[in-house]
């Protein structure tokens, strides 16, 4: 027993498909374009902040290498305005390592703004420290 379409169901089978396959179309699009796509003016994606942080958080340490190192050559040198000013920049110095550390732990909690501002308060800290050492005694 073999069966033939008809030409009416034919035009049924191609309507179905043709609806299907549209359909299957359109889901595609609709996923396509979601994937990776963001409203205008939405936050970027954490990958991208996550990268951002961690160079601030690099850019940070090495203004506290940097602090540190000038910090020294003046303590070496005996060039330094002031015992006091020894003992303020040393306790500043352990502000910024508290500083930095705290950066990274917000860093890994994805806790961005918190990360960037603990990195500009580094960033002040050392530039204060840079200058301060630089002072000569009198």
């Amino acid at each position: 027993m073999t069966t033939q379409n008809t030409p009416s169901q034919w035009k049924l089978f191609m309507k179905i498909s043709a609806c299907r396959i549209s359909l299957a179309l359109f889901m595609f699009i609709i996923f396509a374009t979601s994937v990776g796509a963001h409203a205008q003016g939405a936050p970027p994606e954490p990958s991208v902040q996550l990268t951002s942080t961690t160079n601030l958080i690099h850019r940070a340490a090495q203004a506290a290498d940097h602090a540190w190192e000038e910090f020294h050559r003046a303590a070496i040198e005996g060039t330094l305005a002031s015992p006091a000013i020894q003992v303020a920049i040393e306790n500043q110095l352990h502000e910024v390592r508290a500083l930095l550390m705290e950066a990274r732990r917000a860093d890994r909690a994805q806790q961005f703004n918190s990360v960037k501002i603990m990195t500009e308060k580094i960033f002040i800290i050392t530039q204060h420290i840079v200058q301060a050492s630089q002072e000569r005694k009198i």
